[in-house]
């Protein structure tokens, strides 16, 4: 029998029960992070925004894709509760989970410049960017061509060049209308006519002879225009011959290294942008990726950059036969889940995350949406 004072064995009671109840939380699962203080779940706001393959938008409105479901079998691991907030941009979901708005990212660039502003989980895709371009063989090359020759540039020198020619017509014309038959004997708009004929065979070299000045004042027009000419015609097929070229170039994009001359766009406030304006090219920033590529289908673009996948999904589904992406991929990086600084989340979140790409499926599943190996 305990002869031990019954104050001292109540001590000890309620030491014991204390210890107890440490054991019991230190071996709690991840799910208690669910639980809130109170009884109440806690429930997580998850931000989105269009990028697909990783989140898509259903026509009915429910979300999908290769981080939307990766996030949804993570939730249900961790017992959490959640919802979704849509976002226009990038830029502003990415904004909105650094001002603590949104509690998860499911798809986010692992860079030196988002860890500033969120904490990451492990990278569950490795990826990078790539050029989607026009497809080789989409169109006539004699389209092109006529395209390239009635551009304004083209229209406006032939403009200038019919403008010299009224100009020398009308000279040969007051230097020749009393002494030449030829621009003079139809009435002063016939001769300025004539004159304009001559002064166009004239310099095009194919001289009918039709028309020749015969005074002193005719041939030193004549002689200054067969100079003004030379020039001219020099300059006038040299603008061609760049135009054609420069067109034929904005086809034959086989790289990063191409596209220092040609029309380049890449989705604003990404790392394709910083990439390409750190190399000195020159990127038009767009807003959405689809305006981008349909850029290119419009011929106000020459390529554009931003993540493969992205691209690679898009141009499969939406522009198969016009826009094809290069094989080359450049800037690499991976894919990770953000979560605010500090999250009670991550740790739970990353052996679950762990656990889910150990599993056979989880290739599959990359497959499925990507169309490519999980680390492409």
């Amino acid at each position: 029998m305990d002869t031990r004072p019954f104050f001292i064995r109540r001590n000890l009671l309620a030491s014991s029960i204390g210890l107890l109840a440490l054991w019991l939380v230190a071996l709690s699962p991840p799910t208690a992070l669910a639980q809130s203080r109170s009884d109440e779940p806690t429930r997580l706001s998850v931000g989105t925004v269009v990028a697909p393959p990783f989140m898509m938008k259903t026509a009915s409105g429910l979300w999908e894709g290769l981080s939307i479901e990766l996030w949804e079998e993570l939730a249900q691991a961790l017992g959490v509760e959640f919802e979704w907030r849509e976002y226009e941009t990038l830029g502003e979901l990415r904004d909105a989970i650094a001002r603590g708005e949104v509690d998860v990212l499911p798809a986010l660039a692992m860079t030196p410049e988002h860890e500033i502003i969120v904490d990451f989980s492990h990278p569950y895709y490795r990826s990078g960017s790539a050029i989607a371009v026009r497809m080789e063989g989409a169109g006539s090359d004699w389209l092109g061509v006529v395209r390239s020759i009635f551009s304004w540039n083209v229209l406006g020198a032939i403009g200038f060049l019919v403008l010299l020619w009224i100009t020398a017509g009308v000279a040969l014309w007051l230097c020749e209308r009393h002494r030449n038959d030829a621009v003079s004997s139809d009435g002063p708009l016939r001769g300025v006519e004539h004159g304009v004929w001559w002064a166009a065979v004239t310099m095009t070299t194919v001289g009918y002879g039709d028309v020749a000045p015969k005074t002193m004042g005719g041939r030193i027009v004549a002689a200054i225009w067969m100079l003004t000419s030379i020039v001219l015609i020099a300059s006038f097929t040299a603008k061609i011959t760049t135009s054609l070229t420069v067109d034929a170039l904005h086809g034959k994009i086989r790289g990063l290294q191409d596209l220092a001359g040609v029309r380049v766009g890449a989705l604003a406030e990404t790392e394709s942008l910083t990439f390409l304006n750190q190399r000195g090219i020159a990127a038009l920033p767009i807003q959405n990726t689809r305006e981008g590529l349909q850029s290119i289908v419009d011929d106000e673009l020459d390529a554009f950059v931003f993540n493969r996948a992205v691209l690679a999904h898009l141009v499969k589904t939406e522009f198969p036969a016009a826009l094809q992406v290069l094989p080359d991929n450049f800037d690499p990086y991976y894919v990770g889940i953000a979560v605010l600084p500090g999250s009670e989340l991550r740790e739970p979140m990353d052996r679950a995350l762990l656990q889910i790409m150990a599993d056979d499926s989880w290739p599959r599943s990359v497959a499925s949406y990507v169309g490519t190996r999980l680390h492409d």
